[in-house]
């Protein structure tokens, strides 16, 4: 059981590249449901390189004191189709030995409020096999699509 106290979410700086980077190439390598990413580390540190700065971007830190230990990356944008704005979470991850509900809880309050913040209709999660679908419906999610991937 992972300790809970000692974490603290914090907003991303251009100092954590880096390590943001290890972490995503942790959460992306060798699973077999992700097979249909081509990770790659210099797109990643580009586009965070970008996307920190950028108001239209959350990208959070976990840290365990000094480590980074998880990280959340999310997005406003537009519905498609619609005049309503929604923040999506396009990809987030924790070291499997510093998983906890309460370190879940900080990042996932940290988004909905940033959300929340841009005046926006909807907040989305993405659920990845490693997730639990219960802690989303507990803080008042609904499934409303999946997505199937096919790699050609």
């Amino acid at each position: 059981m992972p300790k809970t106290k000692g974490y603290k979410t914090e907003v991303a700086t251009l100092d954590d590249i880096f390590e943001l980077t290890l972490l995503a190439r942790e959460a992306y390598s060798g699973l077999p449901e992700k097979e249909h990413i081509t990770f790659s580390s210099k797109k990643i540190g580009q586009l965070l390189e970008a996307t920190i700065p950028n108001n239209t971007f959350l990208i959070l830190a976990l840290k365990d004191g000094d480590e980074t230990v998880g990280y959340f990356f999310g997005m406003v944008s537009d519905y498609f189709f619609a005049i309503e704005t929604q923040v999506s979470c396009l990809s987030w991850f924790i070291r499997p030995e510093h998983r906890s509900v309460r370190n879940a809880l900080s990042m996932l309050k940290m988004y909905e409020e940033w959300g929340k913040g841009q005046g926006v209709s909807s907040i989305n999660m993405i659920n990845i096999k490693m997730d639990s679908p219960r802690l989303y419906e507990k803080l008042g999610y609904k499934m409303t699509e999946t997505t199937f991937v096919k790699r050609v």
